[in-house]
């Protein structure tokens, strides 16, 4: 199958739990929330052995809960985290509405286009927020966009201008949002 270039995403709620539920991750996470910046001093603050504080840090490096200077050789926390993790649950899936739509996504990405049509339209309405008003897209914006959220690009697209959140002009090579 084809792919189009992917950004990445922020974690999702439930990727940011996976990575915590580990106890040496959340003992590394509370040093450097405390103040740590270095292996040894989260070994140090989280009573964890170094190779253990590195092996935390570098999972919280790569769920992107925390970021690494290579040249200080520190690391800190990413502000916006668990913010941006919120918001996009909160979009996906409504405060409290669990019509199932936050269970098509998985790391930022689609997983699937629903087949059930109100949750089929949830979804695709993250996905349509990817494109601006009054913008004109080549086609190949539109499938580098979502193939950003879908592997499968191209039935993401043709989803998008079957229910009517993006419009083809007639020769099919420009996009706009509805």
């Amino acid at each position: 199958m084809n792919t189009a270039p992917t950004e990445d995403h922020p974690p999702s709620c439930r990727d940011l739990v996976g990575i915590l539920a580990q106890t040496d991750r959340r003992a590394a996470y509370a040093a450097l929330v405390l103040g740590a910046a270095s292996v040894a001093e989260v070994a140090e603050l989280a009573q964890l052995r170094p190779p253990a504080a590195a092996a935390a840090l570098q999972k919280l490096t790569e769920g992107r809960i925390a970021a690494f200077d290579s040249e200080k050789r520190t690391y800190t926390l990413l502000d916006d985290t668990f913010r941006l993790a919120v918001q996009a649950e909160v979009r996906v899936s409504g405060r409290s509405s669990g019509d199932g739509a936050g269970s098509y996504f998985r790391r930022g990405r689609l997983t699937s286009i629903p087949g059930k049509a109100e949750v089929r339209d949830r979804v695709l309405a993250v996905v349509k927020d990817s494109f601006e008003h009054g913008v004109t897209y080549s086609e190949a914006k539109v499938n580098a966009i979502c193939g950003e959220w879908f592997d499968d690009w191209v039935s993401l697209r043709r989803a998008l201008v079957d229910e009517g959140l993006l419009r083809r002009n007639e020769s099919g090579t420009t996009y706009e949002r509805v």
